[in-house]
C-alpha cells in the first residue's frame, strides 16, 4: 500500500502538470490537512510553479527569487538538479562567487519541483520519520464510494463513503492499532496476544477478535460502536476513568457534542437484527443498502449525501424533523428523492450537483 507522502508526490505532480481532477483536489486537501508537515515542500513547488510564469496568483517576487535561488543552489550542491534544466552562470560570475541565477523553461518545472520536494523531505528527516512512523499506511474513500481491505493481519474492513483509515508500519510488532475518520466494519482476526485497537476522535475501541461497526464523522451529532458478534471494551475520551463492556447485538451512542447534558451524553442498547443472515441497520451499509429506521430527514440527508455523492439541502422545520423508515438499494438519487417526496409531500429540484428539498406550497 502507498503511504501518505508517496500518494502525496503522485498528485502533486499531477497538480503543477495540469492533471489533477477534482476528486484528487479533495484527496489533497485532506493530505495536507492530515500532515502539516507536507505543507512546506508544497508551497515551495507552488512558489517554483509561481515563479515561472505558468501560475497568474500574486506572491512576493523577492519571496519567490530568495527561496528559488537558495533551493537551487542547494539542489545543485546535492546533486539532485536535474540534467535536463541546466543553470545558466556566466563565467566571470562563477569566478567572483558571486549570486547565481538560474532560469528554467516550464518544460523543467515538473521534475525540478519534485526534486525540490525531495530536498526538503531530506532536510528535515525527524519530521518525515515521525510521520511514517506514526501512519504510513492511509485508505480514503470519497463520497458516493465504499471499498473493503485485507489488513496485514488478515482482519477484513469495509469502509464507508468519505471515511479515512490509518495504520502504522508496527501494526504487527504490538498491538494493532488503526486510527478511524468516518465509518468502518471490521471481520478482526482473534489474536489474544495482540489486541486490535480502533482510534477515532470521540473514543477508543478495544477488541480481541469479533465483529463490529465504528462510526465517528467530524461534524456528525453522534458516535457509534455496534458490536455484532464478540466482546469489546470502549473508552471515551471524555471519561477516561470509564469502561464500557459490550455483547453482542448491543450500541453504544456518544454525543460528540460536549456541551450535551451528561445523562444524555452517552447510551447503551440493543440492536435487532433481521433476516436470516441476522443484518442490523447499522450494518447494511457493508451490503450496499442504507437503512434508516425513524430517522429524522436532516439527519438521513446528512447519511445521503456521502451515500450518493450530492449535497442535500432540507428546508423548512416539519420537512427537517419529519422521521423517515425504510431503505434504498441500488437506487439512483433522483429514485430516492422522489421516494421521499411522496412519502413526506414535499418537492425537490436538483441542479449543478445539489438537491433542494421543499415544502409544496
Amino acid at each position: 500500500m502507498n503511504g501518505p507522502e508517496s500518494i502525496f508526490y503522485k498528485l502533486l505532480l499531477k497538480k503543477i502538470s495540469g492533471a489533477l481532477t477534482e476528486e484528487e483536489k479533495l484527496l489533497l486537501a485532506d493530505l495536507l490537512k492530515a500532515y502539516p508537515e507536507f505543507s512546506e515542500a508544497y508551497e515551495t513547488v507552488q512558489w517554483l510553479w509561481n515563479e515561472s510564469g505558468v501560475s497568474s496568483q500574486p506572491r512576493s517576487p523577492e519571496r519567490s527569487k530568495r527561496l528559488l535561488e537558495r533551493n537551487l543552489q542547494q539542489l545543485e550542491q546535492q546533486g539532485l538538479l536535474p540534467e535536463h534544466v541546466e543553470p545558466i552562470i556566466s563565467a566571470p560570475a562563477r569566478k567572483k562567487k558571486k549570486a547565481r541565477r538560474y532560469y528554467f523553461l516550464g518544460a523543467g518545472v515538473l521534475s525540478l519541483g519534485i526534486a525540490c520536494i525531495a530536498l526538503l523531505f531530506m532536510q528535515q528527516p525527524q519530521i518525515k520519520e515521525t510521520a511514517e512512523k506514526r501512519f504510513p499506511n492511509m485508505v480514503i474513500t470519497r463520497p458516493g464510494s465504499r471499498t473493503k481491505l485485507i489488513l496485514p493481519d488478515g482482519t477484513t474492513v469495509w469502509l464507508n463513503a468519505s471515511s479515512k483509515l490509518t495504520y502504522g508500519d508496527d501494526f504487527l510488532q504490538k498491538e494493532r492499532r488503526v486510527q478511524l475518520d468516518g465509518e468502518a466494519f471490521f471481520e478482526v482476526v482473534k489474536n489474544e496476544g495482540k489486541p486490535f485497537i480502533i482510534n477515532t476522535a470521540v473514543m477508543d475501541v478495544r477488541v480481541l477478535g469479533t465483529s463490529l461497526n465504528v462510526k465517528s464523522y467530524p461534524g456528525e451529532k453522534k458516535a457509534e460502536a455496534v458490536l455484532i458478534r464478540g466482546k469489546i471494551e470502549v473508552q471515551v475520551k471524555r471519561r477516561p476513568q470509564e469502561r464500557y463492556l459490550l455483547s453482542s447485538y448491543e450500541k453504544l451512542s456518544i454525543a460528540s457534542n460536549p456541551d450535551v447534558h451528561p445523562h444524555k451524553e452517552l447510551s447503551i442498547s440493543s440492536v435487532a437484527p433481521s433476516g436470516k443472515d441476522s443484518v442490523v441497520a447499522e450494518t447494511a451499509w457493508v451490503d450496499n443498502e442504507l437503512v434508516f429506521n425513524g430517522e429524522p430527514l436532516s439527519e438521513l440527508a446528512v447519511r445521503m449525501e456521502r451515500w450518493f455523492d450530492l449535497r442535500i439541502t432540507v428546508t423548512g422545520t416539519r420537512l427537517q424533523s419529519f422521521r423517515m423508515t425504510g431503505a434504498f438499494k441500488d437506487d439512483s438519487p433522483e429514485e430516492a428523492l422522489k421516494a421521499i417526496s411522496i412519502i413526506t409531500g414535499c418537492k425537490y429540484r436538483i441542479k449543478d450537483h445539489t438537491a433542494i428539498l421543499y415544502e409544496a406550497n
